[in-house]
């Protein structure tokens, strides 16, 4: 039977899915007294949260100023992509001794539940199957640290995303699907190169793509 979340993290889970959703817009105020009353807990744990999601760089806190929903930095487009995939090529290799059966199939069931989503048309269920996938990994190699990174990243590229290039059209999630499955087949094989190479090629793939779109809707 799982814990109950504690008070904290049901306040910080609830504001960063309503942040990276858009729900909550850049530059909104957030006044400490009103969350600790819609929540209804005490300042203490509505501070904790919010500071966790300054670390994640989804809210501002300034002295004197209050705390704001950050805005969205187009120019990280680059950078959140070359630390994931630093950070994932990193974890993968870690994680590939360590992968066992059920991990594997793990990995496959998540391929699974990419596919329908892409057949139902449905980015939603795509992006959520997406983001354990990627995860996953992480979790095995043992490295809690770059997990968080990981999430925390994600979730800034999931908000930068839905801020800023809600009218590009995404990358084919066919051929993403394609380079999930290599990544399995490889830590399926233990081959460190193609699983490093893979990884790579799947995040170079995504980074482009957006890369391209700004640069024709600058010209």
């Amino acid at each position: 039977m799982s814990a109950a979340p504690t008070k904290q993290r049901m306040v910080y889970d609830t504001l960063r899915s309503e942040i990276v959703s858009g729900r909550l817009q850049p530059g909104q105020a957030l006044v400490i007294d009103a969350l600790a009353r819609r929540f209804a807990v005490s300042i203490i744990p509505v501070r904790e949260a919010l500071r966790q999601l300054q670390s994640e760089r989804l809210v501002e806190i300034r002295p004197h100023t209050g705390v704001r929903v950050a805005g969205v930095e187009v120019s990280a487009l680059t950078e959140i992509f070359c630390l994931l995939d630093a950070l994932e090529t990193a974890t993968a290799l870690r994680a590939l001794p360590k992968m066992t059966a059920d991990d594997l199939s793990e990995l496959e069931e998540l391929i699974h539940r990419l596919d329908a989503a892409v057949e139902a048309g449905d980015m939603p269920a795509f992006e959520l199957a997406n983001r354990e996938f990627h995860l996953l990994p992480c979790r095995v190699a043992g490295f809690p640290r770059a997990e968080e990174m990981l999430k925390s990243l994600l979730g800034e590229w999931e908000r930068l995303h839905r801020m800023a290039f809600q009218n590009a059209a995404p990358p084919d999630p066919q051929k993403a699907n394609r380079e999930h499955r290599a990544i399995l087949r490889a830590f399926r094989a233990g081959d460190a190169d193609a699983l490093a190479q893979t990884v790579r090629k799947h995040n170079a793939g995504a980074a482009a793509h957006y890369e391209r779109h700004l640069r024709s809707t600058a010209n």
